[in-house]
């Protein structure tokens, strides 16, 4: 129930309380107000007592308290004004010392700064600040929003030993140089806003202010809790407020407007205005399918699902999750044609590993498609659409495309070997390695090569790597599918099981394509994988880069495993063994082959 809803079914139901009643539940209410709320709670009824008993008296003690506060904030707000300008006129200013923290090691270094704030300009911020709070609260909008404009325009200057920068609010506060909420002071000054602004601005107004970077973690309804009266003409503003979001462009018109459907709408509102933002703004769609599916309406989840997804770009990224929201409505309704179709829909939206896997393991006859998966991927754009420097990223409208890596990932599991082992062989160095295909390929090869259901040591931590590596997240891979209430995802003991279901996926893939690689070929992809990891683990060693040490021993075994599993008997130990005996001093090393099972050579070791 979103507040519009709360507060209409509050006022029906008060309407038919005696006064009687009414006391009741005021009376009840109050007994929960926390401490620290209750003065302004008492203030709140005397005010109300007050609005009601002396609304016609000019001359009422409220009308005189009232005139008493703005001289005191007029005043405040003049002395503020003029230390302002000191500040923007650089005869207020703050002294620091720059130097670089090694605390987080060497190579990961910082520049920090000391401040001096010998002038006081802390103190001038903090009382800006606190001045705008209670402008707010005492009904000074237009003075709480020149105070607002002082502290964001005002930029101070610090003195670093004959060089100077400058500090904005944000970086004051972040500097602990200003002990100010800025999300509370935030809400307060978006509360004055719409208050000082006449109704047919308000909408682009709040607008303008919440684009602005010190706006970005406010939620509008949070200001509705604020100050001293209630805001007038809500549900105008929100009208005019979605409608106006529905046609600016950017994630951050998309996030209000999400927020602002949730929040006012009821559930036909909801799917009209998703209809009326699919092109611009289709996440308001998937954050309908996902208020349908928590609330268990699988029926209308499913109907909205298929009117998202002719609605919305097939090559928006977005798409692929209405996708797999319609194919888990589908599920329910017990079609599995209109599930599988979904899935489908959900790659060639968005070209993923996991999109892919899905299909393969779920599919009926999922090698039927993998003629048509592999046109997908030759015709998509090898690079996304982006904006200049300067706009705002829209990432709800970003196209599917493929990096370089994905599209070498995607052709390895769409059965293009060669290509991916070539792909991996163009890195002819052993260090190097991030941010190469070869980081993901070998894992890959390695488990395309094993011939055990069961993962070795070695090959588990491949099948990690291919998790990480792949961005393979378990609760996205079982959404829209039958096992969508398995909860695959996490740390720990949660994150076994999310490399078990990987496991599970990539052995249903190899048997859906008949992918046992021919003899032949590989002997010589192994010929290939044992060169890389060999000079892999001899440039790690002898560079003596030891936080490096259990991946290479963790490629070792993993070869050495695989070889066993084709017929090499005690590959992994010998193997092992071998680099064991050709770093003979490195006794970090062998504590990492040891605990992928090479064979305790210590004399007087532990039993």
């Amino acid at each position: 129930m979103n507040l519009r809803e709360f507060t209409e079914s509050i006022d029906k139901l008060a309407e038919k309380m005696t006064k009687e009643e009414l006391q009741m539940v005021l009376h009840s209410f109050a007994r929960k107000i926390p401490e620290v709320q209750r003065a302004e709670f008492i203030d709140i009824l005397k005010e109300i007592t007050a609005h009601k008993n002396d609304q016609t008296e000019e001359n009422s003690f409220v009308s005189k308290a009232r005139k008493q506060d703005e001289a005191e904030i007029n005043k405040e707000y003049i002395r503020l004004e003029e230390q302002f300008a000191k500040i923007q006129e650089e005869e207020l200013c703050l002294y620091a010392e720059g130097y670089e923290d090694y605390s987080s090691g060497y190579w990961d270094s910082d520049w920090v700064y000391e401040y001096e704030d010998t002038q006081g300009i802390g103190k001038i911020f903090e009382d800006a600040s606190r001045l705008l709070l209670r402008s707010v609260n005492d009904r000074c909008y237009g003075t709480a929003i020149k105070l607002f404009d002082l502290l964001t325009e005002t930029e101070v200057l610090v003195e670093d030993q004959g060089d100077c920068f400058t500090l904005s609010l944000e970086e004051m506060i972040d500097e602990n140089l200003a002990s100010i909420d800025g999300e509370n002071l935030a809400q307060h000054v978006l509360y004055a806003v719409y208050q000082n602004t006449e109704p047919d601005k308000r909408a682009e107004s709040f607008y303008e202010y919440c684009t602005r970077p010190f706006f970005r973690k406010v939620r509008l309804e949070e200001i509705l809790s604020l100050g001293s009266e209630e805001l007038k003409g809500l549900s105008e503003f929100w009208n005019a407020w979605i409608e106006l979001l529905i046609h600016k462009e950017g994630d951050t018109a998309g996030e209000f407007l999400r927020q602002a459907v949730l929040f006012q709408k009821d559930e036909d509102e909801m799917i009209e205005t998703a209809q009326k933002a699919a092109k611009k703004h289709p996440s308001l769609y998937l954050a309908v399918l996902e208020y349908l599916e928590s609330r268990g309406k699988r029926e209308r989840q499913l109907r909205v699902g298929e009117e998202a997804l002719e609605a919305m770009d097939k090559s928006c990224r977005l798409r692929s999750r209405a996708a797999l929201y319609t194919a888990e409505a589908a599920l329910e309704a017990g079609d599995t044609r209109m599930a599988e179709a979904c899935w489908i829909e959900a790659f060639e939206s968005h070209s993923t590993p996991v999109n892919y896997l899905r299909i393969t393991a779920n599919m009926k006859e999922p090698a039927s498609y993998r003629e048509r998966a592999v046109q997908v991927i030759n015709k998509l754009p090898c690079k996304g659409k982006t904006d200049s420097y300067g706009n705002e990223l829209n990432k709800e409208l970003q196209i599917n495309f493929l990096s370089g890596d994905d599209g070498n990932v995607m052709r390895f599991f769409l059965g293009e070997f060669d290509a991916s082992m070539k792909e991996c062989l163009k890195t002819r160095q052993g260090l190097g390695w991030s941010g190469e295909f070869i980081k993901k390929g070998i894992p890959l090869f390695l488990l395309l090569l094993l011939q055990s259901e069961q993962l070795g040591q070695g090959c588990r931590e491949m099948a990690r790597e291919a998790v990480f590596y792949l961005d393979f997240h378990g609760e996205d891979y079982v959404k829209g599918t039958d096992e969508n209430q398995k909860d695959a995802s996490g740390t720990g003991e949660k994150k076994e099981e999310e490399i078990a279901l990987f496991w599970s996926c990539f052995q249903s893939w190899k048997a859906v394509h008949g992918l046992s690689v021919a003899e032949e070929e590989a002997k010589s992809y192994l010929s290939s994988l044992e060169e890389m990891i060999d000079r892999r683990f001899r440039a790690i060693v002898s560079g003596q880069h030891r936080n490096h040490y259990r991946s290479v021993a963790a490629l070792a075994a993993a070869l050495g495993e695989v070889k066993a599993s084709r017929g090499d008997i005690g590959a992994k130990e010998k193997l092992l063994l071998k680099y064991r005996e050709e770093f003979p001093r490195h006794s970090a090393l062998h504590s990492e082959l040891r605990g992928y099972g090479m064979p305790d050579m210590r004399k007087g070791r532990r039993r």
